[in-house]
């Protein structure tokens, strides 16, 4: 293998180590109140998601991280797709024809699932490294975890009132009405079968505490980023300084590794078992 092919794979690694440790930190860090992810989450339109605070912190992040300009590109029933422009991880991986994006992908998993308590699948649907003007992820969430965060319990008396044919008497009947409709909870104004089924769960909504845990403020996750990347910068490089000792026998096929890993995390512990193991 060339030393530029080598020096060329060391040099991703090391930018995608960076933007995992940013995130990673990140995430540890800061963690989101129920609060704000309601509003994320009662969000009708793409541009009113686009204005909660929740997105302006997320699309700020990930814009640090390196991961690219975010926009709401669709609000559908449990899915949010994403528009991602001037990614720097689509970069790293331009001279590939494809979806190339796995990292991204990986990082709204691990925003949703630790940072909002909501499991998630997240698919790249199209990619600027194949020819789309820019890259779109749909993120598929967990329904039961959704509806615990956009229902209480004055939500569950309207169920109860439209499963009976009553009207029910709650303050924002017509707005509340109106998300459920969104989740397919409600259609013309009358209880749907999803709607019914739920109500039997009885699934308890999740219950704003009194005193949250303080959001961190950007300044101060941004403070943590920066200490990250160097600390991952500091790693890459000096596996950079090893470059000409590098046994080519031992390179991991990044590209084909990626794609049986679940996540970068997995894909860095596959590569850090496979030196160990060949080193004993």
């Amino acid at each position: 293998m060339p030393e530029e092919s080598i020096a060329k794979i060391i040099y991703i690694f090391g930018k995608l180590t960076k933007m995992e440790a940013a995130l990673s930190a990140a995430i540890a860090k800061s963690k989101i109140p129920a609060k704000e992810i309601k509003m994320f989450l009662k969000s009708i339109h793409p541009l009113q998601m686009e204005r909660t605070p929740l997105f302006q912190y997320m699309k700020s992040l990930f814009r640090e991280i390196g991961m690219g300009e975010f926009k709401v590109v669709e609000i559908a029933p449990f899915i949010i797709k994403f528009g991602v422009r001037n990614s720097e991880v689509a970069k790293l991986f331009s001279e590939i024809n494809g979806k190339t994006c796995y990292i991204t992908s990986d990082a709204l998993k691990m925003f949703f699932e630790k940072d909002m308590g909501i499991p998630v699948n997240v698919r790249e649907e199209t990619c600027v490294n194949d020819g789309s003007d820019r890259c779109i992820f749909s993120v598929y969430m967990e329904p039961l975890a959704v509806l615990q965060y956009i229902l209480d319990e004055n939500d569950f008396e309207i169920l109860s009132a439209l499963k009976n044919g009553e009207g029910a008497e709650v303050e924002d009947a017509e707005i509340r009405i109106s998300i459920m409709e969104k989740y397919g909870l409600v259609k013309d104004g009358k209880i749907t079968e999803f709607g019914e089924k739920y109500l039997e769960i009885g699934a308890s909504p999740i219950v704003v505490p009194a005193e949250e845990r303080p959001w961190k403020k950007l300044s101060e996750i941004s403070e943590v980023i920066a200490s990250a990347k160097s600390f991952a910068e500091a790693f890459s490089r000096s596996v950079d300084e090893d470059i000409e000792e590098i046994d080519e026998e031992k390179l991991v096929n990044v590209v084909e590794e990626a794609e049986k890993s679940k996540s970068f995390a997995e894909l860095v512990s596959k590569i850090v078992k496979k030196e160990v193991d060949e080193d004993e």
